[in-house]
């Protein structure tokens, strides 16, 4: 919600992912509803870069010890999940 609100400090704050999950949750839905003229030449071009960089695996691999680094260094996040 931070985000979405403009306080990108705010947001990074809290999940430094935040703006990547943002920006894939926008260009699903506008794919969704966008006609594929204009929507295939853009899916085309992201598949290229997916296959050339394997942007998708480093990402989720950076999620995955991002949120390691949190709960190992972080004892305030954990306390912050449990409530």
């Amino acid at each position: 919600m931070l985000l979405l609100r403009g306080d990108l400090r705010g947001s990074l704050r809290y999940h430094a992912f935040a703006p990547i999950f943002l920006l894939t949750i926008v260009a699903v839905i506008l794919a969704s509803v966008l006609p594929g003229l204009i929507t295939e030449p853009v899916v085309s071009k992201a598949e290229e870069l997916e296959g050339k960089t394997r942007l998708t695996t480093i990402i989720l691999i950076g999620l995955m010890l991002y949120w390691l680094a949190r709960l190992l260094f972080f004892p305030a996040f954990v306390q912050l999940i449990r409530g």
